[in-house]
């Protein structure tokens, strides 16, 4: 498995570009386009300005996490997750924290992703495969910020497929990540 993120620095905006053209599925595309539509000039929109009537054909492939800092740590708890990533998963998830859905390497996985969106405050895009299952997963993963400071929560959007060839990981992480000014 490989693991690549975009590290050439540019200016925000051909950041976001190249970032943008590596994301190969449209719905993820369109998903990343309303989020950015979204932020007018700060870091992060807040889950408030996150309207479903916006998005509608979208809905079946997001999930909507809340970041929740505990004594013990950091934990991700799903509030939403959208028909098709449910189906795909296998189980109820909504309400459910990842570390109760989750093990081993791919708990660690997840939670590296969701802390990499929370400590660096940018988008997150991964393609990665299911072990021991023939099934690859493409998700795009953005800040949300009630307070226009810290990540509280995270909207992702992901998309599942059948894998042409070998598994591969591609991790992309926005570069250059600054507020539309």
């Amino acid at each position: 498995m490989t693991t690549s993120e975009l590290d050439q620095p540019s200016s925000g905006a051909a950041a976001a570009v190249r970032f943008l053209e590596r994301i190969d599925d449209p719905r993820l595309s369109a998903v990343y386009r309303y989020w950015n539509g979204l932020r007018r000039g700060r870091f992060a929109p807040s889950y408030a300005e996150v309207d479903p009537i916006d998005i509608p054909k979208l809905l079946p492939i997001l999930l909507v996490t809340q970041v929740e800092e505990t004594a013990g740590g950091r934990r991700y708890r799903y509030r939403l997750c959208g028909q098709e990533v449910q189906e795909s998963f296998g189980s109820p998830m909504r309400g459910r924290y990842i570390d109760a859905l989750m093990q081993g390497r791919y708990l660690t996985y997840i939670e590296d992703l969701y802390n990499r969106v929370v400590d660096g405050r940018r988008p997150i895009y991964s393609v990665s495969a299911y072990r021991g299952r023939a099934l690859q997963t493409k998700r795009l993963m953005l800040p949300l910020s009630s307070d226009a400071g810290k990540v509280d929560v995270v909207l992702s959007a992901q998309v599942f497929f059948r894998p042409n060839g070998l598994p591969q990981t591609v991790l992309a992480v926005q570069e250059d990540f600054e507020p539309r000014g």
